[in-house]
């Protein structure tokens, strides 16, 4: 009797632990139809007893159609059959296995299972298998976060974390979050509205439909902007923000799980140099100005010592004295005329040279070649020159034409002189040649010639010279930057 009585407390003891135990377990029969069930099973999965007992494994808990990467019900029939076929426990990796909703409305909650699937022996054959399964869904919902944080984190340093849950209307705040808002040093939820209200009037509208155009997009979509946040104390802060939308299972309203970086700082910095940038452009303008103005004041006092020049030429009558003064009038009315187009552009400090040769060759050719029936044919190549380069070479081209028409043209009818310029290498090439008798052997360096030679050396450029049966030609080979 002792062994009789002791039978029913055993059974009831059994069924007492399978009750009571803190996971959740299934009896299956071979055909993978579910026997028995304990109480765990059906919380974590929101059924009723009558709901599973009796009922096909896969028809109780199919696969969620709405997911296309869904493969739950593959892995865990592959899983059971394995342990039936070998008689052998099988643990599965961490399945996402989304459970239906049983009442009104349906659908699927998204839950994530550590399952492990023993066959129950009886004299060599599986008689039963026990499906026992852990849920991680909190877990993994939770790695799934971090993840997202450890992304947003390679992309930002010295990191404040939040939540929004437009669902509820609330922000979780991380303390560093609750301390960049200015707020109370503490963790925990704020309604959104608050939050909302600190950003900057100017932004609100814009952050606001940042998180509103991501409503309905897929899980894990990127959610980025930057905005200002408003201090009490009247200051304002700039923030750039990085996150993910998630959602706890498919059917749920979305999250976001957010990161951000005080970049106030940076911000100062980039306001403090475009103030600077404003600043260097006025004092830029100013200095055109100035130099605009230093040009044209420059240019009339030269026109004054022209016209001084050749009023005394005038005076001294025929002879030496008068061509010394013309030929000095000359002189200053070549830098006159640089100094004129400088002041006459919009560019302080270069002269485009090839507009300024043809000037000073038609000058020329009204002038004294025009006196001389000397033709002046110029040939300028498109260059930009600053005013040291130009107004040397401009002396230069005075000189050489003004010799070759007192010299070189005197008496040779049908005169021409040809200016041109080029770009070699590098160098600026000017080549200027006449028709005339060429220079006599042995003459005497006049001031011209010397004048010539001084500039070429100025120029740091190379001279070289040529006479021809008829005429004379000078290449000069100046080095320099071509803008």
């Amino acid at each position: 009797m002792a062994g009789t009585s002791e039978k029913p407390e055993a059974e009831v003891l059994r069924n007492a632990v399978f009750e009571a135990a803190p996971h959740g377990y299934l009896i299956l029969d071979p055909d993978l139809t579910i026997i028995d069930v304990n109480q765990q099973y059906l919380d974590l999965t929101r059924a009723r007893r009558e709901d599973l007992v009796n009922v096909a494994m896969f028809e109780a808990f199919p696969d969620n159609p709405g997911d296309p990467t869904a493969d739950g019900v593959r892995n865990l029939r592959a899983s059971l059959e394995t342990a039936r076929s070998t008689g052998r426990p099988h643990a599965m990796a961490v399945q996402k296995y989304d459970i239906p909703l049983r009442g009104p409305g349906g659908g699927f909650e998204e839950r994530y299972w550590k399952p492990l699937n023993t066959p129950v022996l009886h004299e060599g054959k599986v008689v039963a298998l026990i499906h026992h399964v852990r849920d991680v869904t909190e877990e993994m919902l939770f790695r799934r976060d971090q993840a997202i944080r450890l992304r947003s984190a390679q992309r930002l340093n010295d990191l404040a974390f939040w939540e929004y849950d437009p669902s509820t209307e609330t922000i979780y705040l991380s303390r560093a979050f609750a301390i960049m808002l200015g707020l109370p040093e503490r963790e925990g939820t704020l309604p959104a509205p608050d939050f909302f209200a600190l950003v900057h009037a100017e932004d609100r509208g814009a952050l606001h439909a940042a998180f509103e155009q991501k409503m309905s997009a897929p899980e894990h979509t990127s959610v980025a902007f930057t905005h200002r946040m408003a201090q009490e104390d009247g200051t304002t802060r700039w923030l750039s923000t990085h996150g993910e939308l998630v959602r706890d299972h498919r059917d749920a309203l979305p999250r976001f799980v957010v990161v951000s970086l005080d970049i106030t700082a940076s911000k100062e910095r980039e306001e403090m140099l475009a103030d600077t940038l404003i600043e260097r452009d006025r004092l830029l303008a100013q200095k055109e100005t100035l130099l605009g103005e230093v040009n044209h004041r420059i240019k009339n006092s030269l026109q004054l010592v022209a016209s001084i020049l050749n009023t005394d030429a005038r005076r001294a009558g025929e002879g030496e004295a008068r061509d010394r003064l013309e030929a000095a009038a000359a002189r200053v009315r070549a830098v006159t005329s640089v100094h004129e187009m400088l002041y006459r552009s919009n560019e302080v400090t270069t002269i485009a040279f090839g507009d300024y040769l043809r000037e000073l060759c038609g000058n020329l050719a009204s002038g004294d070649a025009g006196t001389a029936g000397v033709e002046v044919h110029c040939d300028p190549a498109e260059v930009k020159l600053p005013a040291d380069k130009a107004i040397p070479l401009a002396l230069i081209v005075n000189e050489l034409a003004t010799n070759a028409i007192k010299h070189g043209l005197a008496g040779v009818p049908d005169g021409i002189i040809k200016v041109a310029t080029g770009l070699e290498a590098g160098d600026l090439v000017l080549d200027v040649a006449d028709n005339g008798i060429g220079k006599a052997e042995g003459a005497e360096r006049g001031l011209g010639t010397r004048i010539i030679e001084g500039l070429v050396g100025q120029l740091g450029a190379s001279m070289s010279t040529s006479s021809a049966e008829p005429g004379h030609r000078v290449v000069i080979r100046v080095p320099l930057q071509i803008e």
